[in-house]
């Protein structure tokens, strides 16, 4: 590591030496490198806030001040803020900048001093008055302070009231117009906030707040009710104080309340009441574990006091008290007493969470309902190229899948996150196909896909996808049980195989030697560990050898004997016990056992199977002739539908896992089938030949049981609905009629709302007639549901069962992956103003045909002549005729504000563009210019200055991009990586050794391409796709200092291998600021793959989104900052201060949150059985947290994984989202994958895109329509109404040549008016409003809607064509009444 960063230190010197001596000659806005490098948090803090601490130096005291706090962030940042008010203070400084200037570094340091929030989130600070006359401090937080997050929102408040404290200042006393004012702007903000308080909670807050939280309008959307306020500016909504008070104040309520005990701040009560509300959920539930009884609830001050009493115990982990068996009956009757609602046992149910099902988006298909079966199957781990938000499925999948995913396509998941990214790994299972054939396998090799891939009739399981640990703690969510694979199996054996003894009873069931072993007892541990557990996962024993396996070392049966009970009906099982009697055992071609179904494929037929929004029409359900149960919870049962299209052997083979193909009308069961025998009361020992399986057990007796007391108890719960439902009914009348009768009497709405709720807590519930039968019924349920048939597998067999499916994952896709260069709108070569001269493409060559143009330009003053000039190269003719071609610096002046010497500077200018063109031409040595030269239509910096036209005249040179602060970018999806092989980035071994990869993992020299090597931290692995857009980047440069700055040549690419081990700058969208790494070869997906340690040192995590890099030399020489946009906000996407080394203390603590561990434990998947929260598993589990005990290389370098791959890009080469061409194509690719998909109910998903999509898309045309303005094709004027003259009206401003040529001159007084003349067009066409019409009549044809979609589709389509088409009267006859 410390050879490593030596390297990036001499390398990222050598730029900055060249990139300083080019700027020195005066060639640029500035003669000085406006990217600053820092090394760490505290350099970084300093470097971003120089504009405001005026000299002040702080980057020692924030080191020091980290090291006495042990790296909190968080205290730093108090402690740095009162600091830096102190000395200001001490300085003589106004005490309104003392506590602007404290609360940004404070923000700085909560957010690692990159994301833009401490410059753009915080407009200013001052000091105004309360009614009294006392004065307050006054926040006006804006809209970029979302980048800092909830907890940054909520610490920034209580950083300022610490420094209004040091400055003497009074606490903040609102009136009652204040506070409503935000009420009523909650009531108007339309864009989504996590949290939106009510409004007692905003009275609550806002009253009691020390420090006013105020801020700029952001929404156009004015208040009515209290538009007028006493120290709000004006009407407009303002969006950031409802982000700090949402969000942050009352969200991250725990995490505020932690500190201001631990500061001991007063005045802060209040935020004790959020962060009790959100400690627990409203009512009070409980659970057995560990030999404790754990209560959860609401922190309620009386029931700490009985719990400290029978000395209880807070986990803080299970968010609960616990206390010993022995007290559990008088527990539960004090929190009965104190809660006034009787505990309830919780539930071991798996919720389903719909959340990113909303906002389906056309074209983008749905792979899974919530918790569905046939979704992806969780399973625990991370792959070399997963973690820190990005997932892993098999490669297989994507392909079954229609391609729609790929490596970096973003998919939206039901748990544990919202997002993660797409990447392969082909050591978990593959999606099971159902074949047109009747064949039923999984599919996990990409050759055994390419044989059947045109043969595909249903996708049954989608496969496994793979999520880490680490996940779940990020997301604060429980774990929840995944299904017993080779994993768990593996991991179990190691624990179990503790003596040689027992591994040699081990290597004698497997029927191998202990010499293929590796030396020593399995371990979990380290690499090796990593060797055990690859080993062990890799067998493929029998089922002889499963069963021997299982009974001496207590395993449960590994695949493929780890069938799927819980997704069987136990309403099948009777009648599939009943045939299962009339199977033969027999052997294959192969010499394997295999079991026969005879006639259980008879009258199958694919065509079974309906067509997409019909109906299921089977004449004969297909098999043998069967009954099967009634429901038991009388709503129907579940899978029923594949019953009657397959045939309950077919249907239940196909539900449990079993692979199995057809042989004329029979079915035979190729593996897995021994476990199905087991679970049915079967024996499986000496299983022969021609022999029919021997029934060892009658099942049939405990699951008729099983049934009676599930209806029974589905009867007693229904009939408790009903009660309810008819006593929230009455309540309900009570409620209104009290409400009405208020409302008649003239009282307020908050003295209504009161009357109401009296009116109805007067109605008692006088509760069930038997709670304890109740809850007994309720306990039943919830077993049944969460265990379905493996409730009566595990009670009949006499080996260890459990689920082989586990949890499954709801999911859609989200944004296709992307790898392009990044481009403006329009795209340009030139950061140059050519106003409507360019024409519609803006071409210099176009503008310059008009030889003046006139252009609203700034100023600057040439350090020559003294003249003033609109650019940075005076353009100034002496009395010779010789243009002067000094330097210009910016106009300062001393008698007025800086604001209004810029405003008196900017104004219009004439520009020589023909000749300005010619000219730097001929200064760069080109024969002619290139064809196209784009340039911008204005300029939105503050400045209004354009960058030199040479720099313009290259990028044209190699058809460049150019980014508005100057820089050239090419955006990648964010992919992780931590490991690789040479062969996978199409670098050799021999390069890669001199960038100082010398051993691979496990300690051996590099010398091939196929040894896997770690990757150093700030390294990065390119798209491809970016290969010789970055060569013509290089190339640019290289001319820019050869032809531009007259020096040598600095990149000189001749093979596409040089670009290798070039240094880039990574830079995130809502940042500002850039993170130091370096190329080191190039992937063949759309992914940016880097480790997750650079990703986080972004700010950024790869749920999906997408982050720029672009080279080192190109944003040294070409960014500045006077390029920026002159608006809120512009700041962001800027590389305003460069991280050069990566220090895993001060990045984002999500990727401390990232798996290092070879492994995982047997009693993690206890835990997760368990549904743990991963807090409690924390100290044992081996994420970057736990390394970085040991010191920050070891957190860097070290890192494990659980699963590897074949090839990090193994998969489409791009999202079927992006190779169909029609909105059409898109959406039939959609649903007909959804219609293959067993876990996809395709008219939902039809309904919904029709209903999120397509219905709001046409409302909003038809309003725009109505509101539509008219535009002016030539000069781009636009009217509200059209002008009676039918053609533009506006007045030319008399540009291009200018009247003066022609020997006239203008003056206000001059009568004579000059008008544009251009065409006009609307701005929204008949098309535009039309567009998703056919579409979606094709959508509810084909795959049919419910009936509200429907009605409201046809109404929109009426309106629609009423709006366009002729309603004059025709002539009708007497047919058309009939």
């Amino acid at each position: 590591m410390e050879k490593y960063e030596q390297k990036l230190f001499q390398a990222t010197q050598e730029c900055y030496e060249i990139a300083e001596r080019e700027r020195e000659k005066g060639l640029d806005f500035s003669s000085e490198i406006e990217i600053p490098r820092a090394e760490d948090l505290a350099g970084r803090t300093e470097k971003l806030l120089v504009d405001y601490l005026d000299g002040l130096e702080i980057a020692e005291n924030i080191r020091k001040t980290l090291e006495e706090t042990n790296k909190d962030r968080e205290t730093t940042a108090i402690k740095m803020s009162i600091y830096v008010a102190q000395t200001l203070l001490k300085l003589e400084k106004d005490r309104e900048t003392c506590a602007d200037v404290a609360l940004r570094v404070g923000l700085a340091i909560l957010t690692e001093a990159v994301l833009v929030a401490p410059l753009e989130g915080i407009a200013r600070s001052r000091i105004l008055n309360n009614v009294d006359g006392s004065e307050f401090l006054s926040i006006y937080f804006t809209g970029p302070i979302r980048a800092a997050g909830g907890t940054g929102q909520a610490l920034a408040v209580l950083i300022a009231d610490m420094i209004r404290r040091e400055l003497g200042i009074g606490r903040y006393v609102p009136t009652t117009p204040e506070v409503e004012r935000v009420k009523e702007e909650f009531g108007l903000y339309r864009i989504g906030l996590q949290y939106k308080p009510t409004p007692d909670e905003i009275d609550r807050i806002v009253r009691a707040c020390p420090v006013m939280i105020n801020g700029e309008s952001t929404e156009r959307v004015e208040c009515a009710g209290y538009a007028r306020v006493r120290n709000i500016d004006d009407s407009r909504v303002r969006g950031g104080v409802l982000l700090v008070i949402g969000e942050g104040l009352c969200l991250k309520a725990p995490k505020l309340r932690k500190h201001t005990e631990r500061l001991g701040v007063t005045g802060w009560d209040f935020i004790t009441e959020f962060a009790n509300r959100s400690s627990g959920s409203e009512e009070v539930s409980y659970w057995i574990d560990g030999g404790k009884i754990w209560l959860s609830s609401n922190l309620n001050e009386k029931f700490i006091q009985e719990a400290n009493k029978l000395e209880g115990i807070w986990n803080s982990n299970k968010n609960a008290w616990g206390f010993t068996l022995d007290k559990q009956n008088k527990i539960l009757k004090i929190a009965e007493n104190i809660y006034e609602i009787k505990p309830k046992l919780r539930s071991n149910r798996i919720e389903k969470i719909w959340k990113y099902m909303k906002d389906i988006i056309a074209g983008r298909p749905v792979l899974g309902d919530p918790s569905a079966p046939g979704g992806f199957r969780l399973r625990y781990g991370r792959s070399r190229n997963s973690g820190l938000a990005a997932g892993a499925i098999n490669p297989v999948s994507m392909y079954a899948l229609d391609d729609f995913l790929t490596i970096g396509t973003q998919m939206k998941i039901e748990r544990p996150g919202k997002a993660t990214a797409v990447t392969p790994c082909d050591e978990i299972e593959g999606p099971w196909l159902l074949l047109n054939d009747g064949r039923f396998s999984r599919i996990d090799t990409e050759s055994k896909w390419d044989k059947i891939k045109h043969d595909v009739l249903s996708i049954w399981d989608a496969g496994e996808i793979l999520l880490g640990y680490g996940e779940f703690l990020e997301n604060n969510k429980s774990l929840v049980p995944a299904g017993y694979g080779m994993d768990r199996w593996a991991s179990e054996l190691i624990k179990n195989l503790d003596s040689e003894t027992k591994l040699t009873i081990f290597s004698n069931i497997m029927g191998i030697s202990r010499n293929e072993f590796p030396e020593g007892l399995p371990t979990l541990f380290s690499s090796l560990g990593n060797i055990w557990a690859n080993r062990f996962r890799s067998m493929k024993p029998d089922w002889n050898q499963t069963v021997e396996i299982s009974k001496q070392f207590k395993t449960s049966l590994c695949p493929p004997f780890n069938l799927w009970w819980k997704d069987l009906p136990l309403e099948w099982v009777s009648s599939l016990d009943d045939l299962m009697k009339d199977a033969i055992i027999e052997k294959n071609e192969l010499g394997k056992n295999i079991l026969r179904f005879k006639g259980a494929s008879k009258n199958w037929n694919k065509d079974n199977i309906p067509n997409a929004g019909c109906e299921i029409s089977v004449d004969v359900i297909p098999g043998h002739l069967h009954n099967i149960s009634d429901s038991i919870n009388g709503k129907g049962v579940l899978e029923d539908n594949h019953r009657i299209i397959h045939g309950i052997i077919k249907s239940s083979l196909m539900v449990l896992g079993i692979e199995h193909l057809h042989e004329g009308q029979d079915i035979l069961a190729i593996s897995g089938w021994e476990a199905l025998l087991d679970g049915l009361g079967y024996s499986t020992e000496n299983l022969q030949e021609s022999i029919k399986p021997r029934k060892v057990l009658d099942i049939n007796e405990h699951c008729i049981e099983r049934i009676r007391r599930l209806r029974i108890a589905y009867e007693l719960i229904s009939k408790e609905e009903l009660r309810l439902s008819e006593l929230n009914e009455r309540k309900r009348v009570v409620k209104i009629k009290a409400e009405t009768e208020a409302r008649q009497q003239g009282m307020g709405i908050s003295e209504t709302v009161e009357i109401g709720k009296k009116a109805m807590l007067e109605i008692k519930d006088v509760g069930p007639e038997d709670t304890d039968k109740l809850s007994n019924a309720e306990a039943l349920i919830e077993e049944h549901e969460c265990l379905n048939s493996l409730w009566l597998v595990k009670k009949c067999s006499q080996l260890r069962i459990e689920d082989g499916a586990g949890t499954r994952i709801g999911c859609r896709m989200g944004r296709p992956e992307k790898a392009a260069p990044r481009e403006m709108k329009p795209a340009a070569h030139a950061i140059f103003p050519l106003g409507t001269h360019g024409g519609p493409q803006k071409l210099m060559g176009v503008a310059a045909a008009q030889e003046n143009l006139r252009i609203n330009l700034g100023s600057r003053k040439c350090t020559t002549c003294g003249e003033l000039s609109p650019s940075i190269i005076c353009t100034s003719i002496d009395s010779s005729g010789n243009i002067c071609g000094g330097y210009t610096i910016q106009v300062e002046s001393e008698n007025m504000t800086n604001k209004f010497a810029n405003k008196r500077n900017i104004s219009i200018k004439t520009v020589h563009l023909k000749r300005d063109l010619e000219n730097a031409r001929i200064n760069l040595g080109l024969e002619r210019l290139p064809s196209k030269i784009k340039g911008m239509k204005e300029l939105s910096t503050k400045s209004k200055i354009p960058e030199p036209l040479e720099k313009g005249i290259l990028r044209a040179k190699y058809n460049l991009p150019v980014f508005r602060d100057g820089t050239i970018r090419y955006d990648m999806s964010d992919v992780p990586l931590t490991h690789f092989t040479p062969l996978e980035i199409n670098t050799s071994h021999e390069k890669l050794v001199e960038l100082g990869y010398t051993h691979d993992i496990y300690g051996m020299p590099l010398n091939s391409n196929s040894q896997l090597i770690e990757l150093f931290p700030q390294d990065f692995v390119v798209s491809k796709n970016g290969m010789e857009f970055f060569n013509r980047v290089a190339n640019f440069i290289d001319d820019l200092l050869e032809r531009y700055y007259n020096t040598e040549r600095f990149y000189c690419i001749n093979d596409l291998e040089d670009l290798v081990g070039q240094l880039i700058i990574g830079l995130a969208p809502h940042t500002s600021g850039g993170v130091l790494g370096r190329i080191i070869g190039w992937s063949d997906t759309s992914g940016g793959y880097a480790h997750p340690l650079f990703h986080a040192a972004k700010r950024r995590n790869c749920d999906g989104d997408e982050d720029c890099i672009m080279l080192l030399m190109d944003g040294l020489l070409n960014f500045s900052r006077q390029l920026l946009p002159n608006r809120r906000g512009g700041l962001m996407d800027a590389p305003l201060v460069l991280t050069t080394r990566l220090n895993p203390f001060e990045i984002d603590k999500e990727a401390l949150n990232v798996d290092a561990a070879w492994n995982y434990s047997s009693e993690f998947y206890e835990a997760a059985d368990k549904m743990y929260h991963p807090k409690e598993l924390e100290e044992k589990m081996g994420t970057i947290t736990s390394r970085l005990k040991e010191g920050q290389f070891v957190a860097l370098r070290g890192l494990g994984f659980t699963h590897g791959t074949q090839n990090i890009s193994n998969g489409p080469e791009l999202s079927s989202y992006k190779t169909l061409e029609t909105m059409r194509d898109k959406m039939n690719g959609q649903l007909a994958l959804g219609h293959r998909l067993r876990s996809v109910d395709v008219s939902r998903v039809a309904s919904t895109v029709v209903r999120s999509h397509f219905l709001p898309d046409l409302r909003g045309n038809l309003l725009a329509f109505t509101r539509q303005k008219v535009r002016c094709t030539k000069c781009g004027h636009s009217y509200r109404r059209m002008p009676l003259a039918g053609k533009c009206i506006s007045k030319i401003k008399f540009e291009g040549k200018g009247i003066r040529k022609y020997g006239q001159n203008y003056s206000r007084n001059d009568d004579s008016q000059q008008f544009c003349g251009g065409g006009l067009a609307l701005t929204v066409s008949q098309g535009a409003v039309r567009k998703y019409i056919e579409i979606t009549k094709h959508v509810i044809e084909t795959y049919g809607v419910d009936h509200y979609t429907k009605q409201n589709v046809e109404w929109l389509v009426s309106s629609t064509d009423s709006l366009f088409n002729n309603d004059k009267s025709k002539q009708l006859s007497l047919s058309d009444f009939f």
